[in-house]
């Protein structure tokens, strides 16, 4: 794959991953919560102490994995670390419960939103091209 077209798809997959940030990710108990925002579900993510809290560590995944398949060699690490992001991300819809409000009540996750559809896909997409990146450079050393 050539330097441009890297770019050009980091650049996309980038892109796909920011807009996610300014949506709503999910509902609970059929509302918007504190945290549902993709912004401040980036932001404050981390700071749950139990399966989403590790659900979390997608996103520094996938921003290392987008950065060395941009401006390293290192493919075989970034998909690796692209494989991981998208496991974590995809197992999101397991959750059923999460904080809801500022005072730590949690409520059931009803319906997951535009804001989570584009991060997993951002994510997934990231993984499908270094797998492709991974194809192209095992053919064209064995040509």
């Amino acid at each position: 794959m050539t330097k441009s077209l890297k770019s050009i798809i980091g650049i996309g997959i980038g892109l796909i991953y920011l807009s996610s940030l300014a949506m709503e990710c999910y509902l609970v108990d059929g509302v918007s919560s504190v945290g549902s925002f993709g912004l401040i579900a980036l932001l404050l993510g981390w700071m749950n102490f139990d399966i989403i809290g590790l659900i979390w560590f997608a996103n520094p995944l996938f921003l290392y994995s987008l950065f060395l398949f941009l401006f390293s060699k290192n493919s075989k690490l970034a998909l690796i670390l692209s494989l991981i992001s998208s496991i974590l991300a995809l197992s999101f819809t397991q959750v059923e419960k999460i904080i809801k409000n500022e005072g730590g009540f949690t409520g059931q996750i009803t319906e997951y939103l535009s804001g989570y559809w584009l991060w997993t896909t951002a994510i997934i997409l990231l993984s499908m091209t270094l797998i492709l990146n991974r194809i192209l450079e095992n053919n064209k050393n064995y040509a």
